[in-house]
């Protein structure tokens, strides 16, 4: 014989189910509504960069904190990157091509001619530096000292913004570039008068454009990233000529 309580509870069941057949059937759009309040988990934040969260995040970026904002973003651990310069002088101007690999602590720097040939190859480690030719089968090795591969790539760099004192930057704010999102930064010097403009995106922290214009507001140098790739470099674009690898 089955005990009283296990009737009563079989009858609240019943009579719980019934009632939510007849509200469904009273209010159709109940059971979507339900169906809209279940969260999707787990969330997708895998594709959500640590840079663009910062940005997100800070309510307006200004020359007040933008050093600070700046300082809190990183480069990729690896990426390749293919970026012009252009130097305006007097009589004309003089053009770079420069190709850039990282891959953790190491740095390739491959300098190119007018022509877009290959004339030199620069790769960094922590504290040497090793030089070759194309073709060449061997290398030259000697401590980078202060020497880094953005100096080799004539790079600007968002670092040149942290070394800048706060009262020598006159503006900045977050914009768009191309499509991409990113901080402008405008800095003056006081000793030369020339203005230089940054425009670092925020996904990468990398470089996307910039300018140094003379106090008389003409350009005299521009930066160019014309090519990034942030995903894994292969470890053979550091071998040396001789087949090994740099220590």
């Amino acid at each position: 014989m089955k005990k009283p309580y296990i009737k009563v509870l079989v009858y609240v069941t019943v009579a719980i189910l019934i009632s939510i057949l007849i509200l469904l059937f009273l209010f159709p759009d109940m059971s979507q509504t339900l169906i809209n309040t279940v969260p999707e988990y787990p969330p997708e934040i895998s594709t959500i960069d640590a840079n663009e969260i910062l940005i997100t995040n800070a309510v307006t970026i200004d020359k007040s904190n933008v050093r600070d904002i700046i300082s809190a973003m990183n480069r990729p651990e690896e990426y390749y990157s293919e970026t012009q310069g252009v130097i305006t002088h007097n009589t004309g101007s003089s053009s770079f091509t420069r190709k850039k690999w990282v891959r953790g602590s190491l740095s390739r720097v491959d300098v190119l001619s007018d022509a877009q040939r290959t004339t030199a190859h620069y790769i960094y480690t922590d504290d040497k530096v090793y030089i070759f030719s194309p073709q060449s089968r061997t290398h030259y090795t000697t401590s980078r000292g202060n020497f880094d591969a953005d100096d080799t790539q004539m790079m600007m760099s968002y670092e040149d913004i942290i070394k800048t004192p706060d009262e020598s930057i006159s503006d900045a704010k977050l914009t768009t570039l191309d499509g991409n999102s990113c901080i402008w930064v405008e800095a003056k010097n006081p000793k030369t008068g020339n203005t230089t403009r940054y425009w670092v995106a925020t996904s990468t922290g990398l470089l996307l454009y910039g300018e140094t214009l003379d106090p008389d507001g003409k350009t005299i140098y521009t930066f160019t990233v014309r090519q990034t790739d942030v995903s894994p470099q292969s470890a053979d674009i550091f071998k040396l000529p001789d087949g090994t690898y740099p220590t």
